[in-house]
């Protein structure tokens, strides 16, 4: 009997470990349950704890930056800074412009040389910044701007320069190593439209260089010159004879209007331009821009010859300078369709050249 008892004591404690083991179930369960919530919740926070890891490990490529407008930036004194600003690129976020921090003031107030910071960080954490100096330079005097007149070059130790029109290429290369190194500034034409205007001061030391026709010489001997120093000039294409050079968009060149078919003599001794209606010459003017790529806005007459006709069909083509081969400088209130401009010759020296200039 005894026996008996034992066993049946045995059969009833089954069911508690049963019960117990279940309960370690359950609270298995709930510890699983939770924990993988938790983890769920630092997934679903992802852009914040597990892709922006993710993102930063695989991302290590810096923003882009560039520069609007020049890397140093000259402005007459007094007049009003406005900064151009950067652009900023990233490869994962695209563009973050609207992230970029600048640092440092210009004081248009006071001579001297200053610099501006821009910086910029991705979402990965990739910083970048670049650079710009701006020099406040004294305002432009009353002596006015020199516009300078090119028109053709020639190497001595291959051939002679037919007339005075042409320019040996080593005296063009001193003459723009002068401009270099003594700090000219380039006007655009913006600029220069501006200064006319008495809307903005130039900085001292301003200089526009302008070569006429478009001439083989200017891009095979010059233009090299030109980017070496990294200076600006405008070559005034003569479009029916050169316009194919203007599909070249060579580098610190500005392609403006020196016609399409006008620079030819008429019966009268004078230019076409002078005895063609006012719809002929704004055709050639349309044409001309065209094939310049629509962007002219600056004109030189040709031979220099121009009247009352010449001038409104400029203005009805949208043309808004126009320059003869008259001599002399630009002033504040010059007539912006009968500008001035220093001839460069032949037998101008290296002292001449400094003269016109300064």
């Amino acid at each position: 009997m005894k026996k008996h008892k034992n066993i049946k004591k045995k059969r009833l404690n089954i069911p508690k470990i049963i019960f117990t083991l279940f309960i370690l179930g359950l609270i298995i369960f709930a510890i699983k349950y939770i924990f993988f919530n938790k983890n769920n919740e630092k997934i679903d926070l992802g852009t914040e704890v597990v892709s922006q890891n993710i993102v930063s490990a695989k991302d290590k490529e810096i923003p882009e930056l560039v520069l609007n407008g020049r890397e140093y930036e000259v402005i007459a004194k007094e007049s009003t800074y406005k900064d151009k600003m950067v652009v900023a690129k990233d490869n994962i976020d695209g563009d973050i412009t609207n992230k970029v921090k600048v640092e440092g003031n210009v004081d248009t107030q006071k001579e001297g040389i200053y610099e501006v910071k821009y910086s910029v960080r991705d979402e990965a954490g990739n910083e970048n910044s670049i650079k710009r100096t701006v020099e406040v330079r004294k305002t432009l005097e009353n002596k006015g701007l020199p516009v300078l007149m090119y028109h053709f070059f020639y190497d001595k130790n291959k051939t002679t320069g037919q007339d005075n029109n042409w320019l040996e290429i080593s005296d063009f290369e001193e003459q723009i190593k002068y401009l270099s190194d003594n700090n000219f500034y380039f006007p655009s034409w913006e600029e220069v439209e501006k200064y006319i205007d008495g809307e903005i001061n130039l900085p001292q030391k301003s200089v526009v260089l302008t070569v006429d026709d478009g001439d083989d010489s200017f891009f095979e001997l010059a233009v090299p010159i030109l980017q070496k120093y990294n200076v600006d000039a405008t070559s005034f294409v003569i479009t029916s004879w050169y316009g194919y050079r203007a599909n070249e968009k060579q580098k610190n060149v500005s392609y403006q209007s020196h016609s399409d078919c006008m620079h030819e003599g008429a019966t009268n001794g004078k230019g076409v331009m002078l005895s063609w209606p006012i719809g002929k010459i704004v055709e050639d003017l349309n044409t001309s821009n065209k094939t310049l790529g629509g962007n002219a806005t600056v004109f030189c007459y040709p031979f220099g010859q121009y009247n009352d006709v010449a001038i409104l069909a400029l203005k009805q083509a949208g043309f808004k300078l126009a320059f003869t081969t008259q001599g002399g400088r630009v002033y504040k209130g010059s007539d912006k369709y009968k500008l001035p401009r220093v001839r460069i010759s032949k037998t101008t020296t290296i002292t001449e050249f400094k003269n016109m200039v300064n």
